[in-house]
């Protein structure tokens, strides 16, 4: 996905998250990196895994190029997703949730809730439930 295009729609769905929930939109922007499924996997699930996209506060975002944000509503809902972990992290909103496995919870609720009003408000009946996502703490950590 050539970039101008991709910064276009991060500044969209930037303003829609601000509609959605109140956050401000941030200065600085995460980087993106579209990225084939593989990379994905080898990032962060260290096998076959079903996950899209992620967010990580120090490299950015990265989503999978078969996710195609630029003319998908469920690709753009998934990219929204992560840009609100982005505005999370940003604000601090859950910095003081001492517990990392219920930070990670609170964080994941809310940027679902997000991504369902999104799609809600684009006319998209699919939506996306927390509670599908395999149970990821463990001892109290994600």
């Amino acid at each position: 996905m050539d970039r101008t295009p991709l910064l276009d729609l991060v500044a969209e769905l930037l303003a829609a998250i601000r509609l959605l929930t109140g956050y401000p939109i941030p200065d600085r922007l995460p980087e993106i990196h579209v990225v084939p499924p593989a990379e994905i996997q080898r990032l962060l699930c260290k096998g076959n895994c079903g996950i899209k996209a992620f967010y990580h506060p120090d490299k950015g975002i990265f989503v999978s190029n078969t996710a195609d944000p630029a003319s998908d509503v469920l690709g753009r809902s998934i990219l929204l997703h992560e840009l609100v972990h982005h505005v999370q992290h940003v604000t601090g909103k859950f910095d003081r949730v001492s517990n990392a496995c219920e930070r990670w919870y609170s964080k994941e609720r809310e940027a679902y809730e997000v991504q369902n009003a999104y799609l809600r408000e684009q006319g998209e009946r699919r939506r996306f439930a927390l509670d599908s996502l395999p149970h990821m703490c463990a001892d109290g950590k994600p």
